[in-house]
Formats: structure tokens, C-alpha cells, sequence
């Protein structure tokens, strides 16, 4: 029987990534990294419909409990998206692979849903998902000289502990501190540095400690009580940082078209105060948001872009900068960060999609950003 060692090794060798650290690319004047995030649908198998819409309800009925994952696994909508959304996963796996072919791209930054729609954990089931959904999915040219950052999403927690060991322990390339859910990284070019803070914002959201939230168990409930740890972790990492730039990595919106998670308010000042710049997730679009003299990149749409995740594209406030959606779509893509010692150059590429019925969301050169804006070192 393998030791644990070794199954450590298979998994950093099946999702082969070369470091990116200062050493490596200190001679170069731009780093450009691909962002993209709520991917993850590939291998998923939702509960059959029997079973949720009719015996499940009966369980409850007799106060049986259901576990969490199970729960997740019957919801409506996901269940309704699974076919498109393992089909967009597919396709734009491969369009980021070009793009980032293109610009040369050094590492991959995930802000989370690595894994719809119950996550994976350490079981047979896990371990395919991974490499269906992950390692052989993200593989190939580019993917193959490039290392993973990973941040952990609500669906990559349904499954509590478990799930968090997997993804923190043993799949992720990149080794984070103590296997813990929240790290730093930096990376750096010939005259500049960049330092990244990663957290678990699932800790952070209120809603989740509720009874009746699929994402509440015994990790949410355990970190939400220690949130304050991630909080002056992120504190320290900056200030302890001679980074020209500062980077928060997380799933969750704090400005968003759909929900303001107003619970990350704590991460927000630490990055006003150090002058830092926001990634995230959650919703399943593109957008660029700015306030407080803060930009928030959302980068959302690599696997089931929904429009209603930026209001259909109607800005709702002077902060909203571009929004990748219209009344019928939205852009599937991601983001790029060309990091140089003067500038962030970020670009926004969504592919070309053809539905039955038309091209919701018609993108004229795929292979050219539809949004960029630039953040000076200067300002």
C-alpha cells in the first residue's frame, strides 16, 4: 500500500507546475499571471432527481438528517446548469491555455469554486474528480511550466474538514504553511515584488452559520470563532512585505452587481490602508469594481458564466467599472495581471460562445482583451 508520502508526490506530479518564486524570474521586467476562478464542474454527478424531489423530503419530514453534501448536490440550479457548465469548463480551459500561450503566463491565481458542487474529499470519488476536473483538464503547453495558487471557495468546503484537508494538503502544487487554508506568496521580477495574502473568506460569512446553510459544519464553525486569526495574518503579511505591490486573493465579493459580503469589511480597510488591490470570485461573471481607492477584480466566469451576477451588465453606482455581461449573457473567460515595477496591467479576455438560438454574449477578437484598465505605481 503507498504511504502518504508517495500519494503526495503522484498528486504533485499528475499536476506538474514549476515554482514561481523571486529566484526564478528575477531577471524579468513583467510577470504576467492568469486569475480565473468558479470553475470547477467537470466529474460532477449531481443525486438523482428521484431521490431529491421525492425522498429526500420525506427524510426531513421524519427529521432524518441529510448530510450537507447530499443537500448540495440536490440543488435546483446547479443540477439545471450542469451540462453547459461542464461543456463552458471544458472549452475555456482550453481558450485560457491559448491565451495564455500568447502572453506567456507564469502562474495561475484561483480565487476559488475549484470544485462543484459538494467539493471533493480524500475517497475514491475525490481523487477522480481531481484528476478529471483538474489535472488532466488544466494540462498541456502552457499549464505544464506553470504553478497553482489556489484559494478555497464556498463549494470547496460543503464537505467540512475533509474536503479542507484535501485541497489544502495533499492535491494543491503550491505547499501552503502547515497545510492551513490561508497563506502568503510573493512573487518578483528585476526591480519589484509582489506580495499575495490568500484567505478563506467562508470563515467570514454570516449566513453560513446558520442551521439551514449547506456550508455550515465543523470547519465554518471552527474558523468563523478564530476569523481574527486571518485577519492579522493578512495585517502582518503586508506590513512585514517590501512588496511594491500587495495583493488580497479571495472568493467572496465585497462590491459586487449581486452580494455585498459586507462581513470582509476587515480585509478591505487592510488593503485601503497598505494600498493593495482585490481578486475574487464568487460571482460568475467578469467585472472590475472601484471604490475607496481600492480596484476589485472579479474574475468568475471560467466555468458557468451568469449574467445575472452583473446585473445584466447595468451598472448599479459610479464604482461599477465594466461589467462582462448583457441582458442575455455573459463573457466566459478570465483575467490577466501583467506586473511590471511602473504598472498592473490588467486585461479581460472572454471567448466567442455560440448557443442554440444565437450568440448571447458576442465577443468580436477573442484573442484580444474586451476590458483592460491599468494601475500606476505612480498614484
Amino acid at each position: 500500500m503507498p504511504t502518504v508520502k508517495s500519494i503526495v508526490l503522484a498528486f504533485a506530479t499528475a499536476a506538474s507546475a514549476a515554482s514561481v518564486d523571486s529566484k526564478s524570474h528575477a531577471g524579468s521586467d513583467v510577470l504576467t499571471l492568469g486569475v480565473l476562478g468558479d470553475y470547477g464542474w467537470t466529474g460532477w454527478e449531481p443525486a438523482s432527481l428521484n431521490f431529491c424531489n421525492n425522498v429526500m423530503p420525506r427524510l426531513v419530514a421524519n427529521n432524518i438528517t441529510i448530510p450537507r453534501e447530499l443537500q448540495n448536490d440536490c440543488d435546483a440550479g446547479d443540477r439545471g446548469n450542469i451540462a453547459n457548465a461542464t461543456a463552458e469548463q471544458t472549452a475555456t480551459a482550453s481558450y485560457i491555455g491559448k491565451v495564455c500561450a500568447m502572453k506567456n503566463c507564469s502562474a495561475i491565481v484561483s480565487v476559488g469554486d475549484n470544485f462543484y458542487s459538494s467539493a471533493i474529499d480524500f475517497s475514491t470519488g475525490g481523487v477522480n474528480r481531481f484528476e478529471e476536473a483538474w489535472s488532466t483538464m488544466y494540462k498541456g503547453g502552457i499549464f505544464n511550466n506553470t504553478r497553482w495558487y489556489q484559494t478555497l471557495g464556498n463549494h470547496d468546503i460543503v464537505k467540512g474538514q475533509a474536503g479542507v484537508d484535501f485541497q489544502t494538503k495533499i492535491a494543491p502544487p503550491v505547499r501552503q504553511p502547515m497545510g492551513l487554508p490561508y497563506y502568503t506568496y510573493d512573487l518578483a521580477g528585476k526591480d519589484w515584488k509582489a506580495t499575495f495574502a490568500v484567505v478563506d473568506s467562508d470563515c467570514f460569512i454570516n449566513k453560513y452559520q446558520e442551521d439551514t446553510s449547506v456550508y455550515q459544519n465543523e470547519y465554518t464553525l471552527s474558523c468563523y470563532k478564530d476569523k481574527q486569526v486571518q485577519v492579522d495574518f493578512v495585517e502582518q503579511a503586508f506590513a512585514k512585505s517590501d512588496a511594491q505591490w500587495k495583493f488580497l486573493q479571495i472568493h467572496h465579493g465585497y462590491m459586487s452587481s449581486s452580494t455585498n459580503f459586507t462581513e470582509l469589511a476587515p480585509f478591505v480597510e487592510i488593503v485601503e490602508k497598505y494600498k493593495g488591490i482585490v481578486v475574487n470570485g464568487h460571482d460568475h461573471c467578469l467585472a472590475h469594481y472601484y471604490s475607496n481607492n481600492t480596484n476589485f477584480i472579479l474574475t468568475g466566469g471560467s466555468g458557468y458564466a451568469e449574467p445575472g451576477d452583473c446585473n445584466y451588465g447595468v451598472a448599479l453606482g459610479p464604482y461599477a467599472k465594466f461589467l462582462g455581461a448583457n441582458s442575455q449573457g455573459a463573457g466566459n473567460g478570465f483575467v490577466t495581471m501583467d506586473i511590471s515595477k511602473k504598472s498592473v496591467n490588467v486585461e479581460y479576455y472572454a471567448r466567442d460562445m455560440s448557443y442554440e438560438g444565437g450568440d448571447l454574449y458576442p465577443v468580436k477578437n477573442q484573442m484580444k482583451p474586451i476590458y483592460s484598465f491599468m494601475v500606476d505605481a505612480r498614484k
